[in-house]
C-alpha cells in the first residue's frame, strides 16, 4: 500500500568520507510531488547521533586539553631547569651561544615593536617644566612664558593662602599675646599682670636701658653714635612736647580723666622740683 502512493525514488550521489559521508535521496510522491521532511521535525536516531557526536567532541576537547597542559607542564620545567642551569654557570658554549643570540632576536623585536608603537601613535607635548626649575630661570634672569608666569603666580598665591590658613589656625589654637605697648599701657593703669607679662616687659625694658647706656658711652668717641644719640635725644624730646600738648588739650575739654592726669602730672612736677632743691641745698 506504502508503494502505490510513491511515484518515484531519486538517489543523488554521495559526498565525503567515513562519519562524515552524508547522500541525498528524493522521494516523489502522488498527487503532492517530492516530499521534503519538516525541518523542526528531529528523530530519535538524530537526536542519538547528536548526543554520540557531542560526547565525541567534548572527550577531544578534554584529551587535547590533557595533551597541552602535559606540554605546558613540560615546557615550563625545562625552562626552569634551565634558568637554573644559566644561573649556575652550567650551560655549554653552545647553549650559551644560543641564549645570546635568543636575547638579542628578543630585544630586537622588541625594538621593532616600540618604533612601531611609537609611529602609530600621536607626538607627545612637550614636557612641562617644574616648578622648582621655573624658579630657577626666574632667578638667573632669563624670561619665562606667560604660561610659565601664570603658573608660578598661582603657585605663589596658593603656598600665600595656605601659609595664612595655618597661622590663623595656630592663632586660633593659641592666647592672643598683648604687644609690649598693651602691657606698659595696662601696667601704666595699675592692672595686674601674669608673670610671664612682667617678665618680657621687664626684659624689653632692661635691653633698652642697656642698648642706651653703651650709646651714651660710645659717642664719646664716635661721632656717628654721637649723632645717633642726638637723634634720639630730639626724637623723645619732641614725642614728650607732643604728649603734653594732647594731654593739655583733652584736660581743657573738661575730661575728668585728663583732668585727673594733668593735675597728677603737675603733683609729681613739684615733688621733683621740691627735691632736687632740697638736694642742692644740702649739697650747699
Amino acid at each position: 500500500m506504502l508503494n502505490e502512493f510513491i511515484e518515484k525514488v531519486i538517489v543523488h550521489e554521495g559526498e565525503g568520507r567515513g562519519n562524515d559521508r552524508r547522500q541525498r535521496i528524493d522521494i516523489y510522491l502522488n498527487f503532492i510531488g517530492a516530499f521534503e521532511v519538516p525541518a523542526h521535525i528531529v528523530t530519535p536516531a538524530e537526536v542519538e547521533e547528536q548526543r554520540r557526536q557531542q560526547e565525541e567532541q567534548a572527550a577531544k576537547e578534554a584529551r587535547s586539553k590533557e595533551l597541552e597542559k602535559a606540554r605546558y607542564e613540560k615546557r615550563k620545567a625545562e625552562k626552569r631547569a634551565f634558568t637554573a642551569r644559566k644561573k649556575a654557570g652550567l650551560l655549554t658554549p653552545e647553549e650559551q651561544e644560543a641564549e645570546e643570540k635568543r636575547l638579542a632576536h628578543n630585544r630586537e623585536w622588541q625594538k621593532e615593536w616600540r618604533e612601531k608603537r611609537k609611529a602609530t601613535e600621536p607626538p607627545k607635548p612637550p614636557k612641562k617644566k617644574s616648578l622648582k626649575e621655573l624658579m630657577e630661570i626666574e632667578k638667573t634672569g632669563a624670561e619665562l612664558t606667560p604660561e610659565e608666569t601664570e603658573r608660578l603666580a598661582e603657585h605663589r598665591r596658593k603656598k600665600a593662602a595656605q601659609h595664612k590658613a595655618w597661622r590663623e589656625k595656630q592663632k586660633a589654637g593659641q592666647p592672643k599675646t598683648r604687644t609690649l605697648k598693651e602691657l606698659a599701657a595696662a601696667q601704666k593703669e595699675g592692672e595686674a599682670l601674669t608673670p610671664e607679662e612682667s617678665e618680657r616687659l621687664e626684659a624689653h625694658r632692661s635691653r633698652k636701658k642697656i642698648a642706651r647706656e653703651k650709646l651714651v658711652r660710645q659717642a664719646e668717641t664716635d661721632p656717628e653714635a654721637a649723632a645717633e644719640l642726638a637723634k634720639q635725644r630730639a626724637y623723645s624730646s619732641e614725642a614728650t612736647k607732643k604728649s603734653r600738648q594732647k594731654m593739655y588739650e583733652e584736660a581743657a575739654t573738661g575730661n575728668p580723666e585728663a583732668v585727673e592726669r594733668y593735675e597728677n602730672y603737675l603733683a609729681a612736677r613739684r615733688e621733683a622740683y621740691h627735691r632736687k632743691k632740697q638736694e642742692a641745698e644740702r649739697t650747699a
